[in-house]
């Protein structure tokens, strides 16, 4: 009987990966409410699947990193680098993006829903599929940028020529 009770214990236990906040970045790891050092180089860091809500990264470069499937929700992350970074299916939402480079990240069906994105640039980048839902994008540039079928700040869906700026559906 012990030996079933642990068994069924240990398959019970949450398959989780977690670190502390000192720990390297790595793939489905939760660093929630950490704080990292402001300008760091992660250059082609590879963290699909983690969790970094609440989470601190100012100037901190990202660029040409995988981070699909991530959650980077109401964290901080002014002036901070993701050029060519794949942030595919990621979630945004309430996060501070002021004056972020997303150049030519992927971004398709990221949901940026209520996200600080002031003077941040989009250039190139493809947007596919995401939610832009009550974001501030105030100076935002989108030149170039994949627009098709995202929810605009006032939920409406850009239609298929919108490469560049949100032109809604007929």
């Amino acid at each position: 009987m012990r030996k079933l009770l642990l068994i069924l214990f240990l398959f019970l236990i949450p398959n989780v990966a977690s670190a502390g906040c000192d720990d390297p970045l790595t793939d489905g790891v939760d660093y929630t409410k950490c704080r990292f050092s402001d300008g760091q180089d992660l250059q082609g860091s590879f963290l699909p699947n983690s969790n970094l809500s609440f989470s601190s990264f100012i100037q901190v470069n990202f660029d040409k990193s995988i981070m699909m499937n991530s959650d980077l929700s109401f964290g901080t992350f002014p002036e901070s680098t993701f050029i060519r970074t794949n942030l595919y299916e990621s979630v945004l939402v309430g996060a501070n993006f002021e004056k972020t480079n997303f150049t030519g990240a992927n971004l398709t069906r990221a949901d940026f829903m209520g996200a600080t994105l002031i003077e941040t640039n989009f250039q190139n980048a493809n947007l596919m599929e995401a939610k832009f839902t009550s974001s501030n994008i105030t100076n935002a540039n989108f030149d170039g940028a994949n627009l098709i079928g995202a929810t605009w700040t006032n939920g409406e869906v850009c239609g298929p020529d919108s490469i560049g700026v949100c032109n809604k559906t007929n």
